[in-house]
């Protein structure tokens, strides 16, 4: 799908108070949906990690995940670390648009616009969410209230009506003011029009005049928007300080003393949690390093401690560190200041720093407190050769099997046993670990400990069963790490089995074809993942001219690809003298055959379940691309999960039980496909030679036509010359054919 997605990041705080700009990413489609096995700076499943159920704790999450990893490490209660998602607010706030429209409908019988825009443009490009869910949720409540008072279809409630749409239709520009109350109206009716209108003028950035009204309104006990007055006067002076340029620190100073005043009534006390947050939010800019300290103390250290506590201490790193989970230790610029601010945002340092310093620190917190998060931070810091590993693998070998850290220690002593050569041990540690998961939320974790299976793998055998993976989460490649699963139904469980680029790796450039042949005609895959082994097979095998192997494979691609079984049993059937050109054939006409095994798949692979017979114009996922003499780039990004975590950004897969003579059989046959290329070229070459020698074969001329559309939409590489001469030569052998009528240009 093509279209234009808004992705805005508003932290709790900012979003309560709107208290500036909100930035706008812009990024043209098409998405796609990432099915990962493993995640990057956040869990897998946020909803248990949420809840306690940590699993594998990974280095550099982004820092809310820290914080509820160190509470639960260190014994404390978990808390809610959910992140705002700007997704979901902006779901959360078209529903609440919807909502009220529903509720109006009952009292006017008229629908409002389709369309209501929620927000308000500061000029320059830059707008606020001026009116947000609780607006909407409010004025139903209000509604009801008053519904239930005067009747839904009274004057009176007609009146209210009238005069909330004045107030809303402030949300997006200008200065609409209600009708004054009816002569003769109740009091709770005055009460009523007294705090639309000073919502009105709040809402049109008419700040000082919406303050004096709101204090108007907490000076009148009768009112029953009373317990509001100070709270709401306080939101006029924040977004009026905050939109200032520069900031306006007299106004913040007012809006503090509201709220804090709010905390002093006892008759407004559902707004005390809302109005200490937005005392935070004015600390942050203030006096940061207080604020940092408070923070960092209560969550490292209390038992109980909020989400919007958590929103700003991250909000506070982020403006220390930038937005990044991966950073050189030493180079931390105010190091030193954050470590005095307590042992939490000491922790998260070394757990995000890179380099030997962030070593350094984290063996000898351990060493000094004999913590389990600093255990932790030692053991994902400290390489093979560190003097401590042996104490650090005997601490870790007492973790108990309850204990939070269980999992990510056994990850860690499994890593770190592997990388001192100590095989035996480390798969002796994982035979004792789960391999399946029972529940969704074990997902990542048997992910992890499953790379570390086919790592350590001695056969054939264990590296297939380790090589299947959990589609732990699935999310649009274009959306924050904040934004939720896309797709939270079905879970992992019930979701088709993936690679992770692990298995990518040793499939397409570890195994030779006689190793990738065994796994191909193997059945301990799930079939899906095995028509994908078994036609790299297949196409590497023709490519190398390697016939036996292709006859060993074919069975597996028609039993497990039916829309291709007639070609495949074509190629099986043929007379060795027409094999290659069979092959060809069914090459051409089967784009979806790759000579590589993909990884981390999106949506649009992951659909597929038989091979595919049409040309991807989209996305151009078509053959093969060719091989650089000088080698491949075998992860398909520097930052990519497992490569982080568990080959520490060097090394790549490389099976134990492969020998040297197998070893430099699969180098050989990658030179090999260097020297053969990309598929476009290579196959519009191949069928303008199969054209010469058969020039009345009329399968020949759907090959060249094939061939052509084929570098049209080549996956990668320039094809020109090839399909000129594909062209040329369909047009002067076949100028008759259905295939040359359909071809009408070469570009």
């Amino acid at each position: 799908m093509i279209g234009i997605r808004v992705v805005a990041r508003l932290t709790s705080a900012v979003a309560i108070a709107a208290a500036g700009a909100a930035t706008y990413g812009l990024a043209c489609g098409p998405f796609v949906t990432i099915m990962r096995p493993v995640e990057t700076v956040r869990p897998g499943r946020v909803d248990a990690y949420v809840r306690g159920d940590v699993g594998v704790v990974r280095e550099h999450f982004a820092r809310r995940y820290l914080v509820q990893a160190f509470r639960r490490f260190n014994g404390l209660p978990a808390m809610d670390v959910t992140p705002s998602s700007s997704s979901a607010t902006g779901i959360a706030v078209a529903d609440a648009v919807k909502a009220w429209g529903a509720f109006r409908k009952t009292v006017t019988g008229d629908d409002v616009p389709s369309y209501f825009d929620t927000e308000r443009d500061l000029g320059n490009y830059g707008s606020i969410p001026n009116c947000l869910r609780d607006t909407f949720a409010k004025a139903i409540e209000t509604g009801r209230a008053r519904a239930d008072r005067y009747g839904l279809t009274s004057a009176q409630m007609r009146e209210w009506v009238k005069a909330e749409d004045a107030v809303l239709a402030n949300c997006s520009g200008g200065l609409t003011l209600p009708d004054p109350a009816a002569a003769g109206a109740d009091p709770l009716a005055r009460a009523d029009r007294a705090y639309q209108t000073a919502a009105a003028y709040f809402y049109a950035e008419r700040y000082d005049e919406a303050a004096k009204r709101f204090r108007d309104i907490a000076a009148d006990a009768a009112s029953p928007w009373h317990p509001y007055g100070r709270y709401l006067a306080g939101r006029a002076r924040l977004r009026q300080a905050t939109l200032a340029e520069p900031l306006d620190a007299a106004q913040l100073h007012s809006a503090e003393t509201e709220f804090r005043a709010t905390l002093a009534d006892p008759a407004a006390a559902s707004l005390h949690t809302s109005a200490a947050g937005l005392i935070e939010f004015i600390a942050y800019r203030t006096d940061r390093e207080r604020l940092l300290r408070e923070l960092s103390s209560t969550l490292g250290s209390a038992g109980r401690a909020t989400p919007e506590q958590v929103a700003s201490y991250e909000r506070i790193l982020d403006g220390l560190l930038d937005d990044n989970v991966a950073y050189d230790y030493e180079g931390i610029k105010d190091r030193e200041a954050i470590v005095r601010s307590g042992e939490l945002s000491d922790w998260v340092l070394v757990m995000q720093g890179t380099g030997g310093g962030a070593t350094d620190r984290a063996v000898a917190q351990w060493k000094r407190t004999g913590r389990g998060a600093w255990l932790v931070a030692a053991l994902w810091k400290a390489p093979a050769d560190h003097p401590d590993a042996t104490a650090l693998l005997d601490a870790a070998s007492k973790v108990a099997a309850g204990s939070p850290a269980y999992l990510t220690t056994a990850f860690l002593r499994v890593r770190l046993l592997a990388e001192r050569g100590a095989a035996a041990q480390a798969r002796a540690l994982l035979a004792t670990l789960p391999r399946t998961a029972r529940t969704d939320d074990d997902t990542e974790a048997i992910n992890l400990l499953n790379a570390e299976r086919l790592m350590l793998a001695q056969s054939m055998d264990e590296l297939l069963d380790a090589a299947p993976r959990y589609a732990v989460s699935a999310r649009l490649d274009a959306t924050p790490w904040q934004d939720p699963d896309d797709e939270p139904e079905p879970g992992p469980l019930a979701r088709e089995r993936v690679f992770d680029d692990d298995a990518a790796i040793v499939f397409s450039w570890r195994l030779p074809l006689a190793r990738l042949t065994d796994a191909a005609t193997s059945t301990r895959l799930p079939p899906r993942l095995r028509l994908r082994v078994a036609a790299a097979a297949f196409t590497r095998a023709w490519m190398l001219d390697r016939v036996d192997a292709a006859l060993k494979v074919a069975p597996v691609l028609r039993a497990l690809s039916p829309s291709a079984a007639a070609d495949v049993q074509r190629f099986e059937a043929a007379v060795p003298a027409d094999r290659h050109v069979a092959g060809l054939r069914l090459l051409l006409r089967t784009p979806g055959l790759y000579a590589d095994v993909t990884g981390v798949e999106d949506d649009q692979d992951y659909g597929e379940k038989e091979l595919s017979r049409t040309f991807d114009h989209l996305f151009r996922r078509n053959w093969w691309c060719g091989i650089s003499p000088a080698g491949v780039r075998e992860w398909p990004v520097d930052d990519a999960p497992l490569r982080v975590a568990l080959y520490r950004s060097a090394g790549a897969p490389q099976p134990l039980f492969l020998s040297a003579d197998e070893r430099a059989a699969a180098t050989r046959e990658q030179q090999a496909r260097a020297k053969i290329g990309s598929a476009a070229s290579y196959l519009a070459d191949e069928a303008v030679a199969w054209a010469k020698s058969r020039p009345r074969d009329p399968d020949a001329a759907e090959a060249l036509a094939h061939a052509v559309e084929g570098t049209r939409w080549a996956r990668c590489g320039s094809a020109t010359e090839a399909s000129r001469t594909a062209f040329q030569t369909l047009h002067r052998l076949f100028p008759n054919s259905e295939w040359a009528r359909q071809t009408k240009y070469w570009y």
